[in-house]
């Protein structure tokens, strides 16, 4: 199904369909798990569909990423090995040293060590505060040097909610970027981007899996700035969930609206 149709299409639809086109010599309408490292080209930069190595493109991967950024009605989806791999992959492509971060005073214990213990020390700082309380979000943002608005909604484990508009205003005014960790809430529930959000976040191990089988992440976007810098920076750091798990995760996917 192409980006456009899916756009048109309801969640089961989109979550079932999106992302991939039915192979077209045997009908088959899942797609297959490429576990293909390199591929074939057609002559010196002769690349078939553009795939060249697993690590940059995988069409197992490109078909769940497609699906992604269909439920999540964004532009671009990315899948990688872990939740934590998508949020450092994203602190790496749109914070640099000496800039500043907002995060949950009840953030995720993973995002917070990651915050606290990796991109602090190479010299991103943070604030945290309520989600709930969008006054003191604003009054923990820094003139200048805030990048990222981080938002867990519902958070993790204590499942208090943010006004995602609110808190879209709030960070545009300053400047910067809302981050919507979407993990408890799914795609089914709510889709940040079209409240205002920049970037969504998901630990796809939990309910975009949903079996308890396979370990992953996801990034999801609208601006194709924003999805240039953070598809470099997946290439570049080579975090990226691998065939088999990506196929686990869009058969997740697929359940998630099957189930409904």
């Amino acid at each position: 199904m192409s980006q456009e149709h899916a756009q048109k299409a309801g969640f089961e639809t989109r979550a079932i369909h999106a992302g991939y086109e039915p192979d077209p010599t045997t009908g088959a309408v899942n797609p297959p798990i490429y576990a293909s490292s390199t591929y074939k080209q057609d002559g010196v930069g002769g690349l078939r569909g553009g795939y060249e190595y697993s690590r940059s493109a995988n069409p197992t991967r490109t078909a769940l990423e497609g699906a992604l950024a269909a439920v999540e009605d964004g532009e671009r989806g990315f899948a990688f090995a872990s939740g934590l791999a998508a949020e450092d992959t994203l602190l790496r492509a749109l914070t640099r040293p000496g800039d500043h971060l907002v995060i949950p005073d009840d953030a995720y214990g993973g995002t917070f060590r990651l915050v606290d213990k990796v991109a602090k020390p190479w010299g991103v700082e943070h604030t945290p505060a309520p989600v709930s309380d969008p006054e003191r979000v604003a009054a923990a943002i820094v003139p200048g040097r805030t990048r990222l608005v981080w938002v867990e909604t519902p958070t993790n484990p204590l499942l208090n909610i943010g006004d995602i508009a609110a808190l879209a205003a709030i960070a545009h005014d300053a400047g910067a970027l809302l981050v919507v960790d979407n993990t408890f809430a799914s795609p089914y529930l709510q889709q940040p981007l079209t409240l205002g959000t920049d970037v969504v976040v998901h630990s796809t191990t939990k309910y975009v899996g949903g079996h308890s089988d396979v370990v992953g992440g996801a990034l999801v976007v609208k601006d194709l700035e924003v999805a240039e810098r953070i598809g470099f920076h997946q290439n570049a750091m080579g975090a990226v969930a691998g065939p088999f798990d990506d196929y686990l995760t869009h058969r997740g996917l697929n359940a998630v609206a099957v189930g409904l």
